[in-house]
């Protein structure tokens, strides 16, 4: 969804005075909530449900029944298209997308407007002021201030927990070593005594993560901070959007991070990140790619703390004196 974001920025510009209905599943709708007013309506898709088919005859009724003028894709299932296939809205659905060198986003975005690239549409989300109120009273309780620069380490995935499988294969090339993570913050730490900064590293996880968080602040001789707060999109959307860098594998939270104007630092193995890196401005991002390093095969692991923290200094403030 935050994939998106650029082609639904180029549909609102190119039209300014329509009204949008976002079809999309529950998670969508909670991560583009307040992306723009033009957005009046937000249908759902849930494929958890029983019986989806129902759902799906009662949507295309209602596509049917909503004359639409216009209706863009940005899903390539077939299932999605035979949804609107018997309407006379004019329809954009994305073609020919085989090619692993361009970036999904700017597929999406060139079906909307061919001329646009990520220098004027880049992904983006919004960030509310109580949103980052309540962030801000968050960090707060740890000592930061808005003087101080926040790194912040992202170390799981959505399919960390379930270690077979699929999901099982994907671990070497989404979980670096905890005693990395571990090492890495000591290593900002060591920077901010070095260069007189106030530099905190923080780690912002879902409670069920809490363990993973406290082994890697055991590994970093406590440079970590660890927030285990009461789950809050919108919060957690501000919180990435407060830390000048976040450090992360390739995972949704790297792209919400870049969707809010974070430098990141993303760590990529066993897929092209011209395909799949968020869609942000050049300036913002570094990669690293397991690839380019000795002892690939590994995955993640082939790239050490020390290169991750070499990386990062292009983002890192200088000495205060």
């Amino acid at each position: 969804m935050v994939i998106i974001t650029p082609a639904l920025t180029a549909l609102i510009e190119k039209y300014p005075h329509a009204e949008i209905t976002l079809l999309t599943s529950p998670d969508g709708k909670r991560v583009l909530n307040g992306f723009h007013p033009q957005i009046q309506n937000v249908w759902l898709l849930d494929r958890k449900k029983l019986f989806p088919f129902i759902q799906r005859s009662q949507l295309k009724k209602l596509i049917q029944q909503s004359r639409f003028e216009h209706i863009f894709c940005f899903e390539t299932k077939t299932s999605f298209k035979k949804l609107f296939q018997t309407t006379n809205a004019q329809q954009h659905i994305l073609q020919n997308i085989d090619s692993a060198e361009t970036n999904f986003a700017e597929h999406c975005l060139h079906l909307v407007n061919p001329d646009l690239s990520k220098t004027s549409n880049p992904i983006y989300l919004p960030v509310t002021q109580q949103a980052e109120q309540q962030s801000n009273e968050l960090l707060e309780s740890i000592g930061i201030t808005k003087d101080t620069f926040v790194i912040g380490l992202h170390p799981s995935f959505s399919g960390l927990a379930k270690g077979i499988g699929r999901k099982g294969k994907m671990l070497i090339h989404k979980s670096w070593p905890e005693k990395n993570w571990g090492r890495l913050a000591e290593y900002f730490s060591e920077y901010a005594k070095q260069n007189n900064i106030d530099i905190k590293v923080i780690i912002d996880l879902l409670p069920d993560e809490k363990a993973l968080g406290q082994r890697i602040v055991a590994a970093s001789n406590n440079s970590v901070n660890l927030l285990i707060p009461k789950p809050n999109f919108e919060r957690y959307k501000a919180t990435l959007s407060r830390m000048n860098i976040l450090v992360a594998p390739d995972t949704g939270p790297a792209h919400i991070a870049a969707a809010v104007g974070t430098n990141l630092l993303e760590l990529f193995s066993g897929h092209n990140p011209k395909d799949c890196a968020p869609y942000a401005l050049d300036e913002k991002l570094t990669i690293l790619c397991a690839e380019n390093y000795p002892r690939s095969e590994s995955g993640l692991k082939a790239i050490s703390a020390e290169e991750v923290f070499q990386a990062s200094k292009k983002f890192l403030p200088a000495d205060k004196d």
